[in-house]
């Protein structure tokens, strides 16, 4: 008993005596691997406790309905699990219905979707000027051709990379009389570009338009 006391006094004087020389290589984790770690041990923390939290309100059921089996708490972490794994399916069942529905408004980011465009999309006087170079296409198309215009985007009269937009989408379309008459709608921006649009009407102007203002112009004949 003396002997393990002494051996224990010693490792504690070796411990509290020990300095470390400079250039000593010390492992340590990384900022990101410690986050990370971080993140792991919260969510385990949290799983174990709302398994705990799950087993006391269950079991508290029992006493009201009797029929109800009590419930263990490893039972309560695989009903837990199972929960989740349920709700996972859910969650990309709907992501998936949503891209269906909205073909192309939609884009893969991790496991999940978000909208094209938007903040995150291209910059503002970049999309103009995108469709700077598509009103310049069908200026130079109307003076060739008497003032008409292209039938459709996917006509071939005008190369497809003038209607194609960053993102893969192309630009909303409506055959005017002529190029240079009225202020018609001619080409504007889908909804992937955000609640603000580039139009660009007959006269050759751009605007930018709120999307109810688009709307309500589209739906007139």
């Amino acid at each position: 008993m003396y002997l393990l006391e002494m051996k224990k006094g010693l490792a504690c004087w070796l411990m509290l005596s020990c300095v470390a020389e400079a250039g000593m290589t010390v492992i340590t984790l990384t900022d990101a691997a410690r986050m990370r770690l971080d993140v792991l041990s919260f969510f385990i923390f949290s799983y174990l406790a709302l398994a705990l939290a799950v087993k006391g309100l269950w079991n508290s059921l029992c006493g009201t309905f009797p029929k109800l089996p009590r419930l263990s708490y490893r039972r309560a972490l695989a009903v837990l699990l199972l929960s989740g794994l349920f709700l996972y399916v859910i969650l990309t069942m709907i992501s998936g219905a949503r891209e269906l529905l909205t073909p192309g408004a939609w884009q893969k980011q991790g496991i999940g979707y978000r909208v094209r465009g938007g903040d995150s999309g291209e910059p503002k006087d970049l999309r103009k000027q995108r469709m700077v170079l598509l009103r310049d296409a069908l200026r130079s198309h109307a003076e060739q051709h008497g003032g008409a215009m292209p039938v459709s985007p996917f006509s071939g009269e005008l190369p497809l990379s003038v209607w194609r937009l960053a993102d893969g989408n192309y630009y909303g379309y409506r055959k005017p009389g002529n190029f240079g008459e009225g202020r018609a709608i001619v080409a504007y921006e889908p909804a992937t570009a955000g609640p603000r649009r580039h139009v660009l009407l007959s006269d050759g102007s751009i605007e930018d338009w709120n999307e109810g203002k688009l709307n309500d112009e589209l739906r007139e004949p």
